[in-house]
């Protein structure tokens, strides 16, 4: 008995989705730890050695920079280590804390420079679907009801929205792939996201 190839399809992509899960629930337990320590610069240095490459690759998607990027993930970790105290382990884990300090100031790094908007950047598109996206599949423990969410949209609007979170393309380079316009694919993962948490969120 064969199995069905969209269905090997789905599995290897959700196992792609759980590993994703899984180095960031480690990366939190380790940044966790950090925190509930006094705050001294060998603790600090632990934090932005675990942290670096996602602040770096949340940064690098809205500046498009990469010396722009360096510059203002300098800045991000000051301002982290400013309000260190300031963290709340009830309300959110250490690296979605961190991420929203790295976009916010990320943001403000671009209003401030003026930058022109390069390639796919949207102020109005960014927000935390991801990182929620994420949340919702690790608390679900079945794959293949997972699977049964993923199979909920449309055939090409799924591949645009995996392109896009998971694979880190941008609107421009997804639009080639489907020859369609940024517009018409920025709408496709605009409306997909939404659909797909609430499927997940009713498993």
């Amino acid at each position: 008995m064969h199995c069905d190839p969209i269905y090997e399809l789905y599995l290897k992509i959700v196992a792609t989705i759980y590993e994703n899960i899984r180095k960031i629930t480690q990366m939190n337990k380790n940044l966790t730890y950090y925190f509930s320590q006094p705050l001294s610069d060998r603790n600090f240095q632990q934090i932005y050695r675990l942290s670096t490459t996602q602040l770096y690759g949340v940064i690098l998607r809205i500046l498009r920079q990469e010396q722009l990027a360096q510059d203002c993930l300098q800045e991000v970790f000051v301002k982290i280590y400013h309000n260190f105290e300031r963290y709340d382990a009830d309300k959110a884990q250490p690296l979605t804390w961190m991420v929203t300090i790295a976009r916010n100031h990320a943001i403000d790094f671009y209003r401030k420079k003026q930058l022109p908007i390069v390639d796919d950047f949207d102020l109005s598109v960014i927000d935390d679907g991801q990182i929620q996206l994420l949340e919702e599949l690790e608390q679900s423990e079945d794959k293949k009801r997972i699977i049964d969410c993923l199979k909920t949209l449309d055939a090409n609007v799924r591949d645009a929205v995996f392109m896009q979170y998971f694979h880190g393309k941008t609107y421009a380079q997804i639009a080639k792939v489907f020859e369609k316009s940024e517009n018409t694919i920025k709408s496709w993962v605009a409306r997909a996201l939404p659909k797909l948490k609430t499927c997940l969120e009713g498993l």
